[in-house]
């Protein structure tokens, strides 16, 4: 992938920030980033494996989740284009959850060392990384909140409002299991919802 296509990428995903990055530095996270692809499928970071990178998605879809002491998958998130699958890679070096691909992913790949040493020397890249971490408690307080305090509807709602047109895309049930029901129950709420 070229240089230039590489900053385009980069700058959409600043972008969702509402952070404008110089040129400059965008052309300096480009050169040490490299492309890589994940079939629809694949594993991108098991649990407990040691996080050496961080990808951002160009293109498709991921999540992450872990797996209960019955063995099912408890999913805590899903990724799409220009979201960073960087789970605790910038504050542990293990991973606490596993990430995979459900669509086929194609991703820009940064060593995490050398990308969080780029971050703590530029001051816009800074502010980024601030921005992301509220975001990632903002996510997860509301998380919280979703599962505290509103029934399956209301978390299905949040789902609708957070990932968009994106729905079509995620399998029901694992749609299902991040709003913490069964993927019948979640067949039976969407049937209510439209006959209303």
């Amino acid at each position: 992938m070229k240089t230039e296509v590489k900053e385009k990428y980069l700058a959409k995903a600043f972008e969702k920030y509402e952070i404008i990055i110089a040129a400059s530095t965008l052309h300096k996270l480009a050169l040490i980033s490299e492309q890589v692809n994940f079939p629809r499928g694949s594993m991108v970071l098991g649990v407990n494996q040691t996080q050496s990178a961080v990808d951002l998605i160009t293109q498709g879809l991921a999540r992450s989740y872990v797996t209960d002491e019955k063995g099912n998958d408890i999913v805590r998130n899903f990724m799409l284009e220009q979201d960073f699958l960087l789970g605790e890679s910038l504050f542990s070096n293990t991973s606490i959850e596993s990430f995979d691909a459900i669509e086929d992913l194609y991703c820009l790949k940064f060593d995490a060392d050398t990308l969080k040493q780029i971050i703590m020397e530029n001051d816009q890249l800074k502010t980024f990384y601030i921005k992301a971490l509220e975001a990632t408690l903002q996510y997860k307080m509301n998380r919280e909140y979703g599962f505290q305090n509103l029934d399956a509807k209301g978390r299905y709602e949040a789902f609708q409002k957070l990932f968009g047109s994106a729905e079509k895309r995620i399998p029901q049930n694992q749609i299902a299991s991040y709003i913490g029901i069964k993927k019948e129950s979640l067949s039976r709420l969407r049937r209510k919802i439209q006959n209303r």
